[in-house]
């Protein structure tokens, strides 16, 4: 039997996208969209009019309309530069030929014009001339190639996927294959929303998707627009898209919730999950509909988690709504994603899968969601299951009416590093993919003041797609790695994290303009010195930019997470941006030292303060503003050269010599040091060359870099020029002026001067002596931080000797007992004291700058307070006991403290 797909044309898909993209406001979008449609299935009564029963339906157009929501061939294995390649191998373009470098470096905006950062427009301009006008394929046979590239990436069958490949190439235009480009990369960018789209297709579409997650179902289900799906079924076995929490503030909760009283709970920090099951058979399904029954098990006797909860039920069938969690039983700790483990895995170290269950959807076979929550907790409380210590559990809540009472468990789960809490309405029904059924979250990111502000400098950039096409959209942000000179700035970073939100589309506009003569195409041949990315190139930028032509975003993040995608190890949860400070020097950004005490004082968590009842801090909402394009800014005047034809010779002093200055002071301009230079008799010249006598500058950059690291030139402070002028002499140089010697100026200043500058011959100024004290006050005692890299660098293999360098350790001993050997009273942490200290610890006299606290098991009557002044401070200490220290020199590495929380009496 034919089918409508089968009969209408791929290019007739294209020409309806054509249009929907260049026509302007929605509704006129989904008038196009709509007339297809109608046609469409005009066709399909024409086709069929004997035949009601028939399956054919709208599906295989609306899996092309929509392929990010299509989930049986998401993984086709291609992105834009595997499907460069392919262009270039099928169409037999040369590797070093313009079309084939234009397809590689599609977002180089020096390649391509106007398209940059669209890859689809890219390859359309060379496609045009090597394919035919019109394909010939229709759109089921289309969807039959696309099926066959993801079954073949599937199987790793490469040949087969190229063959599919050439198949679309050959029988399409190059029209079709940008659509079909972009259908690939599942983002057509035709400015109709996936809502916009299943609302024309049914008013109860959309519903329905976030129910059954199929389009084929949704097609199947509503094919008459006339039919209403009055009610949403929940079926066992087949995954939905969860209720959601909104954004809320705990200081304006009563007026959220209409003065009514309101459900609190604990926000963990795990994976939303949905257990599904009937009789002896269990199914998982994550958030986003992604089944990890392979992991956890289909049966009573398979999996890491249906085997140990197999026997905690009372029903025959249920859906339950939850987090999953790690859960550490010999602890009887949570762990955080933070700690870098992932819960879905089939092994976790230390850790064992628990769901902490919060709702229920069905049992029994009967749907629930239309009950209040407050019904479906007391079914969950009362009828479903025996709770399963470390296994399966039910999420503690508590009924509140105030926002003190919502403000006060924020502050405990801040205090217990949580991710936040659940505020929930007790008469919501249960709504699958929405925030505005009555839920809410609260994290303490979203209460200004209680979260650390990370001020992180901007070393990369991505180009943008869509309606940031053109921009750079993305920007990589890396940390400082202290220079050995604590007066010296910075030289090396280290890439930390990528953020790409909290800007208006008028401040990256602007952003751009500012950053946009400095940005240099990063080479992956031949990456930048300053720049240290994570191994094999992860989070490569399109292009970098030297620190010191950049600015500094102030950055809020949930938490620290671990990470192998930074160099950094570790990268942020979350992050956005708050500020852009150009007020800021590019040098005073983060470093990796104060990132490693951050993270040791936080446990990874960002939440550095408690909220307060009577001030609000609210983060300010940024208006969306009216964006117009401004002119290409021109290149500022301390830029330029100067105005040779104004400068008077009135001295010899440098004649014959060629002087090349790079950058000045804020006192003596470029342009004022050239001036000086001509006006002695000297020449100059932008690009230092093999007759050019030295390199004057005073701020190193990215071009001081380059020729430091050519060494070929001497490179002089500008203080040199100005005292030569001065003095009307050529003064020689000294060790003081220089930011770097050739080798020959090297080898002269080694016979001339100590290892201070301190001449041998010539006598000192006071000026000269003040320099020479200053280095030698820089050669100071190392610190621990440096003495623990020291001994990682050196004596990896002994380094446990310095186990607890970084640990300041305050030993909480009130009590006494009488050493029989000795007849001497003595405090029962004196032994893990002297552990802690042959380990490289310091021992705190008090509590102010500790990051540990040692109890001991023994004498645990100050606990309590101990915790309670922890709540006060900003920076939080860990409390273990005796038994941590013990452990970890055992294990010769620091163990996680949570573990070692010692009970209160």
């Amino acid at each position: 039997m034919a089918v409508v797909a089968e009969k209408v044309p791929f290019f007739s898909l294209c020409v309806l996208l054509d249009k929907i993209s260049s026509k302007q406001g929605n509704e006129n979008k989904k008038r196009l969209f709509k007339d297809f449609l109608d046609e469409w299935r005009s066709y399909h009564t024409k086709l069929h009019a004997d035949d009601d029963a028939t399956n054919d339906s709208f599906y295989p157009a609306l899996r092309l309309l929509l392929p990010q929501l299509e989930r049986e061939r998401e993984a086709y294995g291609i992105k834009e530069h595997t499907m460069a390649k392919h262009f270039i191998e099928l169409l037999g373009l040369g590797k070093d030929s313009q079309a084939a470098q234009k397809l590689i470096n599609y977002r180089n905006p020096k390649n391509v014009k106007g398209d940059a950062g669209d890859f689809a427009s890219v390859a359309y301009y060379i496609l045009k001339p090597r394919c035919p006008d019109k394909g010939t394929m229709s759109i089921a046979e289309v969807n039959d190639c696309l099926d066959k590239i993801a079954s073949c990436n599937a199987a790793k069958n490469k040949d087969g996927l190229k063959k599919a490949l050439m198949t679309l190439i050959r029988n399409q235009s190059a029209r079709e294959l940008r659509w079909l480009t972009r259908m690939m990369m599942k983002e057509l960018k035709i400015g109709l929303s996936q809502a916009s789209i299943l609302g024309v297709f049914h008013q109860d579409a959309e519903d329905l998707y976030n129910v059954k997650m199929s389009l084929e179902k949704v097609c199947t289900m509503l094919k008459d627009p006339s039919a209403r799906l009055h009610e949403l079924e929940i079926a066992v076995f087949s995954p939905f898209r969860p209720m959601l929490g909104d954004r809320a503030s705990p200081h304006k909760i009563e007026t959220t919730m209409n003065n009514k009283s309101f459900f609190l709970e604990t926000k963990f920090d795990g994976e939303r999950m949905q257990l599904h099951k009937k009789g002896d058979e269990y199914k998982y399904f994550s958030r986003g509909g992604h089944d990890y029954t392979s992991t956890y098990g289909a049966t009573p006797f398979d999996g890491n988690f249906s085997p140990a909860i197999s026997n905690c039920f009372k029903v025959e069938s249920c859906i339950l709504d939850g987090e999953m969690i790690g859960y550490n039983p010999e602890t009887k700790t949570l762990g955080s994603k933070g700690e870098g483990f992932d819960i879905k895995s089939k092994d976790i170290a230390d850790y064992q899968p628990m769901l902490c269950v919060f709702d229920i959807l069905a049992m029994n076979g009967k749907v629930l969601s239309n009950k209040s929550l407050r019904e479906r907790k007391r079914i969950l409380d009362n009828d479903v299951f025996n709770p399963l210590e470390g296994r399966l559990v039910l999420s503690e809540y508590k009924e509140a009416r105030t926002k003190q009472e919502c403000i006060d468990a924020l502050n405990e789960a801040i205090d217990g590093r949580e991710e936040g809490i659940m505020v929930k309405d007790p008469d919501s029904v249960y709504k699958p993919n929405t925030r505005k059924g009555g839920w809410y979250k609260i994290k303490p990111e979203y209460v200004g003041g209680l979260m650390d502000e990370l001020d992180l400098i901007v070393v990369g950039g991505y180009m943008g797609v869509g309606r940031r096409a053109g921009l750079m959209s993305h920007f990589l942000c890396a940390l400082a790695v202290p220079p050995e000179d604590p007066d010296d700035k910075p030289s090396v970073f280290h890439s930390f994290c990528r953020v790409g939100s909290g800007y208006s589309r008028k401040e990256l506009f602007e952003f751009n303009q500012k950053l946009e003569p400095h940005w240099q195409m990063y080479k992956k041949s031949k990456p930048p010195a300053w720049l240290h990315l994570a191994s094999g190139d992860k989070q490569r930028p399109d292009a970098c930019i030297h620190p010191s032509k950049s600015a500094i975003l102030q950055i809020k993040a949930a938490e620290i997470t671990n990470s192998d995608q930074f160099k950094s190890g570790c990268t942020l949860r979350f992050p956005r941006v708050e500020k852009i400070r150009m007020d800021k020097a590019w040098h005073e950004c983060m470093s990796t030292k104060e990132m490693k005490d951050l993270r040791q004082k936080s446990d990874g968590k960002l939440a550095g303060q408690l909220a307060n009842a009577d001030e609000e801090g609210e983060p300010s909402k940024k208006r969306r503003k009216i964006f117009r394009k401004a002119e290409r800014p021109s290149v500022l005047s301390q830029f330029k050269g100067i105005d040779v034809s104004c400068v008077t010779k009135v001295s010899e002093l440098l004649s014959g010599k060629e002087l090349c200055v790079i950058n000045g002071t804020t006192s003596h301009s470029k342009s004022d040091l050239e001036t000086k230079i001509l006006e002695c008799g000297g020449s100059i010249a932008q690009n230092p060359g093999s007759d050019t006598y030295c390199v004057i500058a005073d701020k190193v950059q990215i071009k001081v870099n380059n020729l430091i690291r050519k060494g070929s030139h001497d490179i002089v402070r500008s203080s040199w020029l100005l005292k030569c002028v001065d003095q009307s002499r050529l003064i020689p140089w000294s060790p003081s002026d220089m930011v770097h010697t050739s080798a020959t100026t090297k080898a002269r200043f080694s016979a001339e001067y100590d290892s201070f500058g301190d001449s041998f011959f010539n006598d000192t100024s006071v000026e000269e002596l003040r320099e020479t004290f200053t280095h030698v006050n820089q050669v100071r005692a190392i610190s621990s931080e440096e003495m623990a890299d020291v001994e990682m660098t050196y004596f990896p293999h002994d380094s446990h000797l310095g186990l607890f360098r970084l640990c300041r350790v305050y030993m909480d001993c009130n009590s006494v007992v009488d050493d029989p050997s000795t007849s001497i009273q003595c405090c029962p942490l004196d032994l893990s004291a002297l552990d802690l200290r042959f380990h490289g610890a310091k021992i705190c006299e008090n509590l102010e700058s500790a990051s540990h606290v040692v109890v001991h098991t023994k004498d645990l009557s100050r606990v309590k307070e101990l915790r309670n002044l922890n709540k006060l401070r900003r920076r939080k200490f860990h409390m273990v006991t005796e038994h941590w220290v013990k452990d970890c020199i055992e294990e010769e590495k620091i163990l996680n403290e949570r573990r070692y929380d010692p009970p209160a009496e």
